[in-house]
């Protein structure tokens, strides 16, 4: 089949998540092309890589602002005339912002519609919402949901977000990252790697403040709606390397390299509660533990598998003393690696995700 993933966003030129999902499809004999958009024109407006094509909307727009909202209708005007042009037998929307548009090419043309959730726009966005406008924001999503044929989900547990009326087909594929072995010698001090969105509710303060308590170096990589408040804070801070956004190759090469990788979600957020980020992933793929807070999905991973530890959320005393623990005790941090680097190789495979996907495509 003539596949098209659609995302709406391209840190680095294309996410981690949608390139293993369309080389994936490529290896099962697919023909697919990545339509993505180019928020800061950096990179080409076509291209080609891996035996896909990818293709770009190189329209300027913020990211996370409202200054956003006008820009939409640019992106859902090119992404639906790109559909067309491209005639793809399955539209495979990431997320809510690309739904609409690829679920009326598949109606208009009597086509697939497969609906990648990567979060619930109800429950993540952190901006004060009222309850009429998030709740009418979710029958907006759980519309589309009804629609697919097939809905993706990054972790079973997202089902209940899903509505108690959805009765269609959907698969877990979980943010498992393909199994690399990366040679980098390590940091010389004790350093934690922060790579992902730059936003508020990824406890990134609390990280920084910690981080200074403790005394040991913090390494952040990234872009995101908060840049303009998080990047100061970074720039000032003496223990502290801003990276900016970089390549997905060089986010494993500092995991490997640094010897803590963290992963903070605000719990008051909903949608975070049931994050499944790939950066807890790619710890365990490369034997580095983790930090995490208590009340959300990679809490319960980390504990079950002693992979590392888990705090509460906003505790940076409490996150400073783990911090202090582990610089401490290389042979702790050895033994968190190897469980957790055992359970990836057993567990959270990409092998095992891809069949799934490719199961799922040969049933449309």
């Amino acid at each position: 089949m003539r596949v098209a993933i659609v995302r709406s966003k391209s840190p680095a030129g294309i996410e981690p998540r949608v390139e293993r999902e369309a080389k994936a499809l490529v290896r099962a004999g697919h023909e697919v092309h990545v339509l993505l958009w180019d928020r800061k024109l950096e990179h080409q407006a076509k291209e080609t890589r891996d035996g896909f094509s990818i293709h770009r909307c190189r329209t300027p727009a913020p990211e996370g602002q409202i200054g956003l909202v006008p820009r939409m209708a640019q992106w859902w005007c090119w992404e639906l005339r790109t559909l067309l042009r491209l005639r793809p037998d399955v539209a495979h929307a990431c997320d809510f912002d690309t739904a609409l548009p690829a679920a009326a090419y598949a109606k208009l043309r009597g086509k697939h519609f497969v609906y990648d959730i990567f979060d619930f726009y109800a429950y993540m966005i952190a901006q004060p919402l009222g309850p009429a406008t998030r709740g009418a924001l979710a029958r907006f999503e759980r519309f589309a949901v009804n629609r697919a044929d097939l809905v993706i989900l990054a972790d079973k547990a997202r089902v209940v977000q899903l509505g108690s009326g959805f009765r269609g087909r959907n698969v877990e594929i979980m943010n498992v990252p393909e199994d690399v072995q990366i040679q980098e010698a390590e940091e010389p001090d004790f350093t934690v790697f922060y790579g992902g969105m730059l936003s508020e509710e990824r406890g990134l303060r609390q990280l920084v403040e910690a981080t200074a308590m403790a005394e040991v170096k913090l390494v952040v990589a990234g872009h995101g709606a908060d840049e303009a408040s998080l990047v100061p804070l970074f720039q000032k801070s003496p223990h502290v390397r801003f990276l900016g956004s970089i390549p997905y190759a060089d986010v494993l090469k500092w995991t490997a390299r640094c010897q803590l990788i963290a992963a903070l979600y605000d719990p008051a957020i909903p949608n975070n509660r049931l994050a499944s980020p790939n950066k807890l992933f790619e710890a365990m793929m490369l034997s580095r533990p983790v930090v995490t807070n208590s009340e959300i999905m990679p809490a319960e991973t980390v504990e079950g598998v002693g992979c590392g530890f888990v705090v509460k959320y906003g505790d940076v005393r409490g996150l400073a003393d783990a911090l202090r623990q582990l610089a401490a005790s290389p042979a702790m941090r050895r033994e968190m690696g190897a469980r957790g680097r055992m359970a990836f190789a057993e567990r959270f495979n990409w092998p095992a995700m891809e069949k799934r996907l490719v199961a799922a495509y040969a049933s449309l």
